[in-house]
């Protein structure tokens, strides 16, 4: 007797995404093989809808944000930046959004309160997965596989926030993601700190290369320059939406790096090699953990 494999349930049949680029794009890409589930698409670029357009497997397209707000969706994913994504929200709580809820944004704080304040069933979410790349054209069904994905409940969640977090949980775990939850503050403190300063750290590292070398002290660079400012060539509009919705954190972040290298100074000023080495060999060990865990 031969033995069907039937696809997995999912937890939504109408699913919602605000947003197609790197991340909703992928998001789209990859639930597009689950049968039973019916896309509906909103974005405003109209490269981005006329590709999506073009995609047989979407219920439906629009780039009019009073269209996607008005379908019969079970879930609204939102993949906008994250200013936008607050927006959307905010119009979600006026209209009385029947739907619950849910977010890609790098910030998590700021959206749960804005949530709360609409009066939304909402939990946010966050893969922990990019490029320095944006927009449709670089998205792949590839890219959340094997990310962690962040699910962030508030501490003080309903029961009808921590079932959808639940099903998000199950949605994502579809894809392959492997979920973790926490609170969305305690999102925001470690993400401040193994996101969001990497990124201005990069930034200020490449920025002080060009203040100090100019442009021209880029033919002599190599793979050190390259590998420790790689993130720093990301999206500067993108991210300082990011960083805004987070600086209280970072600024706490900053000083901490600011003190570091202030001892990693003064190490230099007196000559002590001694203390440099009892300095850097812990902080090269942890690295080296970062390694080892990722294989």
């Amino acid at each position: 007797m031969v033995k069907i494999k039937l696809p997995p349930r999912l937890p939504f049949k109408r699913l919602g995404l605000a947003g197609l680029g790197l991340i909703g794009g992928s998001l789209a890409k990859a639930l597009i093989p689950f049968g039973g589930l019916e896309l509906y698409i909103f974005d405003r670029d109209p490269a981005t809808v006329a590709a999506a357009r073009r995609v047989r497997r979407f219920a439906a397209v629009t780039d009019k944000v009073e269209t996607f707000l008005d379908w019969p969706l079970d879930l609204a994913y939102l993949c906008l930046p994250v200013h936008r994504n607050i927006q959307l929200v905010e119009d979600m709580g006026r209209r009385r959004a029947p739907y619950p809820v849910t977010d890609a944004g790098s910030t998590k704080s700021p959206i749960a309160e804005a949530a709360a304040r609409a009066g939304l069933v909402f939990c946010g979410g966050h893969p922990i997965s990019g490029r320095e790349v944006s927009g449709w054209a670089n998205s792949s069904a590839d890219l959340l596989r094997g990310c962690l994905f962040i699910l962030t409940p508030p501490d003080d969640a309903g029961p009808e926030v921590r079932a959808l977090a639940e099903k998000l949980r199950h949605l994502h775990e579809l894809l392959d993601c492997r979920v973790r939850v926490m609170s969305p503050a305690e999102h925001d403190r470690l993400y401040g700190l193994v996101s969001h300063l990497p990124y201005l750290a990069a930034a200020a590292l490449a920025g002080t290369v060009l203040r100090k070398g100019g442009r021209e002290s880029l033919s002599w660079a190599g793979t050190g320059f390259s590998d420790s400012t790689r993130v720093g060539a990301s999206s500067p509009p993108k991210w300082v939406e990011i960083i805004m919705q987070n600086a209280d954190n970072l600024v706490e972040n900053i000083e901490a790096l600011r003190a570091l290298l202030a001892e990693i100074s003064a190490g230099l000023a007196s000559r002590d090699e001694a203390g440099l080495l009892a300095l850097l060999e812990p902080i090269a060990d942890f690295r080296e953990c970062f390694k080892l865990n990722k294989r």
